[in-house]
C-alpha cells in the first residue's frame, strides 16, 4: 500500500486522470453477481485490463475479484492487484447488498413523489486518514448525468472538498439502478440522504450533503 510522503499513517494512491466515466455496456450493475455468466480467464484478463487504465476501473475488478473469490479461483486475480500496486474495494460487496435491501423494486415504484428527472450518484474516492481506510465515498445529487457530474467534480466545477485530487470514478452498482428520482430539489436531496444513510453503515468514510 503507498504511503504519504507527508502522513506515514494515511494511505495515498496518486492524482488519477479524469476519466469519461462510461458505464461497463450490457452489464447488469444492480444484480448481486454481475460476472456470473464469465469464466474464471475471461474475468482474470479483464481484472488486468480494468486496472491499467487511467482512471483504473476499480469498480469493475473488484465485481469481477469478488466472483473469483466466490468461486475461490481469486489467486491470479489477487495478484493483477499486486501488479498494479492497487487493492480492491474491501466493502464494495456489502455496499452494494445494503443499497438492493434499501432500495427493492417496491420502494423505488412507491415511494418517489412527482416529476422524475434527477439522479442521485456515489463517487469512489481516497486521500483520508489510515483509521477510515483506503477508500471512501461521496454521495451527491444532480440534474445532469452521474458521468458529466462526476467529471465536473473532478475538474474542479463546483466540485466537493477534496474531488479535484482524490476522486477516482463513479460507483455504478451503488445507484444506477435507482435513478430517476425526483426532479424538485427537496425530493432529489431527500433521496440523496437516503442512499447516504444507507452506506454509511457499511463504508468507513461517507462525505457528501445530508438533508435533516
Amino acid at each position: 500500500m503507498r504511503r504519504s510522503n507527508k502522513r506515514a499513517d494515511a494511505p495515498q494512491l496518486p492524482k488519477f486522470d479524469v476519466g469519461t466515466y462510461a458505464k461497463f455496456p450490457g452489464l447488469n450493475y444492480a444484480h448481486e453477481r454481475p460476472f456470473r455468466n464469465w469464466n474464471d480467464q475471461q474475468l482474470t484478463a479483464a481484472i488486468g485490463g480494468w486496472l491499467s487504465t487511467n482512471p483504473p476501473g476499480l469498480e469493475l475488478a473488484t465485481m469481477a475479484y469478488d466472483e473469483l473469490k466466490s468461486r475461490g479461483t481469486d489467486l491470479n486475480a489477487g495478484m493483477k492487484f499486486a501488479a498494479a500496486d492497487l487493492e480492491p474495494i474491501p466493502w464494495l460487496d456489502t455496499a452494494r447488498a445494503h443499497v438492493r435491501k434499501s432500495f427493492t423494486p417496491e420502494v423505488l415504484e412507491t415511494q418517489k413523489q412527482g416529476r422524475l428527472g434527477s439522479h442521485v450518484y456515489v463517487i469512489l474516492r481516497h486521500g483520508y486518514s489510515h483509521e477510515n481506510g483506503l477508500y471512501g465515498a461521496y454521495v451527491g445529487s444532480t440534474g445532469k448525468s452521474p458521468g458529466q457530474r462526476c467529471s465536473e467534480h473532478r475538474k474542479g466545477i463546483r466540485a466537493a472538498r477534496g474531488l479535484p485530487r482524490y476522486g477516482i470514478e463513479p460507483l455504478w452498482s451503488l445507484f444506477d439502478f435507482i435513478n430517476p428520482v425526483p426532479k424538485a430539489r427537496a425530493g432529489r436531496e431527500e433521496w440523496e440522504t437516503r442512499l447516504h444513510e444507507a452506506l454509511a453503515p457499511v463504508i468507513p468514510k461517507v462525505t457528501g450533503d445530508v438533508a435533516f
